[in-house]
This record gives structure tokens, C-alpha cells and sequence, in this order.
């Protein structure tokens, strides 16, 4: 059994305690880190709990209303993420996931058999990947729980730690994919009539598909069919790499649609883009005494979040 790091809300302890006695009574070597008193009080928090993320095997998630809220778990998950750590959530209420851990499987507390395989089958994480994030947690000078946040969200994404095992980036959006857990029961092996079956069907799609494409440009004209554009919104934040603050007065511009806009006190900018839908498309960000940034950007998006870096 691997060394597991239980993330919680310390809201909801009495269910934390009833999982973490499940755990050791299903095996007596089981090794569980939770401890957030005596971390979260020094001034180097985010560089010593980075480090018991990373000296563990597992990432635990305990997911509730409760550390949905939590400025703390999110920091947690986050880097974990950034250590490429595999994640396994367990669910102790209905709470949905939030966007960026929408796809992940998660276990009932109920189910500790299923929860217990998944931390026993985990792979272990990517130990080159523990000294430089650490090294930049050690960077972060602020402790307010919500500066930590967006200053750690801030460096892991400048420097790509979003892009881990289930985790991958395209066109700087974050997107999370997980391979479908194995079945609990060996399959039958089907009969060879049954098998036969399969690849006529499969053969008899084949032709019907190839038949139907071949039919297109007829129907078209000669011409493949139009993609028709729509209106698609395209928001986010800009952020200070040092600080994490909310950065105003950037000028974000669409160089493809001549469009620009100014980012408000808080950072924020918003688009209204008309063009094919969910196209990748460019975006630069302009600041005095910041480095241009440039990068691009799904159309849809409504959370693009990225940082800044001051200029010599």
C-alpha cells in the first residue's frame, strides 16, 4: 500500500476521521499524511506542504461543499497536479467536481473497496518534477490563503505543471482525460460465431461510411459543406507572475479579428468573437513594464487565466 496524502476541509473532520479508519483497517500499513495545523500557521506553508505532497506515493481528495470552498484544497489539488501526482478523489457528499476535475472518477466513502484498489493500482509520481516545483513554492513570500492560490496557479502556469498523466493542454486550455477504469470481473471469452458476427458488422459500417462519403460532394455541389460561424465568448484574467494579483489596464488584442480590449481593475477581459465553432485562435497582452505575452486560445473559453512577467 502506498504512502497516501489525505486533502480535506477541516469542516468536515468527523467523516475524515471515519475514512481514515477505513483505510487503516483495511491494511496495517497503510501510511496517511493529513496535518494542516501545524502547517498552515508558519511562514513557508506553501513550500512545506508542497513538500509532504510530493514525499507521498497517492493524492488523496476528500471532495464536499466544504473543500469545494476551500482556498486550501484547491492549493493542494493543484499542486499535485503540478507534481504529476495521480489523484484519487473520494466523494462525501454530491457536490459536483469543479471544471478542471470534471472528468476524474471519484469513490464513495461507502465504497472502500473500490477506493482502496484505486490507491493500491495508483502509479507513482514523477520524482524529477518534485525539485522545481518546490523550489518555486519556496518563492511565494505572501501566506494569505487566496494570494497563495493565485500566485501558485499563476507559476504553474507559465511554466506548464498543468500537464500531467490524465492531464493535457491544448491551446491553453486545460483539459483532464482519464482512461476507463478496468472491469472488476475477467470477460468471457466470446464464441467464435459471436466474434465472426462483429466483423461483419464492423465491415458492413465500413462500406455504408465509405458509401455515404463518397455521396457528399454530390449533395454539396462539389464542394464540401460549409462551417457556418456562430458567436462564441472568449474571457479570462491576467495576473502578475510575482505577486498573483489581478493585473488592469492590459491591452489583450485578436490580431485575426482586430479586436482589442483593456482589462478591467480586476483583470478580467471578455470577447465576443463570431467565427467556426471552438476554433484555436491567437491572442496577445500588452502592459508598460511587462513582456509582451503571446499564446492562443480556444474559442468558448471563459476562463483563460495567464500571467505576466515584469520587464527588465
Amino acid at each position: 500500500m502506498p504512502s497516501v496524502f489525505l486533502s480535506y476541509s477541516r469542516a468536515d473532520l468527523p467523516l475524515i476521521e471515519q475514512l481514515e479508519a477505513r483505510l487503516r483497517a483495511s491494511s496495517s500499513e497503510i501510511s496517511i499524511w493529513r496535518d494542516q495545523e501545524k502547517i498552515y500557521g508558519g511562514q513557508k506553508w506553501p513550500k512545506v506542504l508542497g513538500e509532504a505532497i510530493a514525499d507521498q506515493d497517492v493524492f488523496l481528495l476528500a471532495w464536499s461543499k466544504n473543500s469545494a470552498a476551500s482556498h486550501f484544497v484547491e492549493f493542494e489539488w493543484c499542486t499535485a497536479i503540478a507534481l504529476k501526482k495521480t489523484i484519487v478523489p473520494c466523494l462525501l457528499d454530491d457536490t459536483p467536481f469543479a471544471s478542471s476535475l470534471k472528468t476524474f472518477h471519484g469513490y464513495r466513502l461507502d465504497d472502500g473497496g473500490g477506493l482502496i484498489q484505486s490507491l493500491r493500482g495508483a502509479p507513482l509520481g514523477d520524482v524529477q518534477r518534485r525539485e522545481p516545483v518546490i523550489r518555486k513554492l519556496s518563492d511565494i513570500t505572501v501566506t494569505e490563503e487566496t494570494a497563495v492560490l493565485t500566485q501558485a496557479k499563476a507559476v504553474f502556469a507559465q511554466q506548464q505543471w498543468t500537464v500531467q498523466g490524465n492531464v493535457y493542454q491544448a491551446a491553453g486550455d486545460i483539459h483532464i482525460h482519464n482512461e476507463p477504469a478496468a472491469s472488476s470481473t475477467a470477460e468471457k471469452a466470446k464464441p467464435l460465431v459471436e466474434k465472426w458476427q462483429a466483423w461483419v458488422g464492423l465491415a458492413v459500417a465500413v462500406l455504408t461510411a465509405a458509401t455515404l462519403l463518397a455521396d457528399l460532394p454530390a449533395k454539396w455541389g462539389g464542394s464540401p459543406p460549409p462551417s457556418v460561424p456562430v458567436e462564441q465568448p472568449l474571457a479570462g484574467l491576467v495576473m502578475d507572475e510575482g505577486t498573483g494579483e489581478p493585473l488592469p489596464d492590459v491591452v489583450v488584442s485578436l490580431p485575426d479579428f482586430d479586436m482589442k480590449r483593456t482589462t478591467e481593475a480586476d483583470g478580467s477581459f471578455r470577447f465576443r468573437v463570431t467565427s467556426q465553432k471552438q476554433v484555436s485562435i491567437k491572442f496577445t497582452a500588452q502592459k508598460n513594464g511587462y513582456k509582451s505575452y503571446t499564446n492562443y486560445a480556444t474559442l468558448g473559453n471563459t476562463d483563460l487565466r495567464f500571467p505576466m512577467e515584469k520587464g527588465e
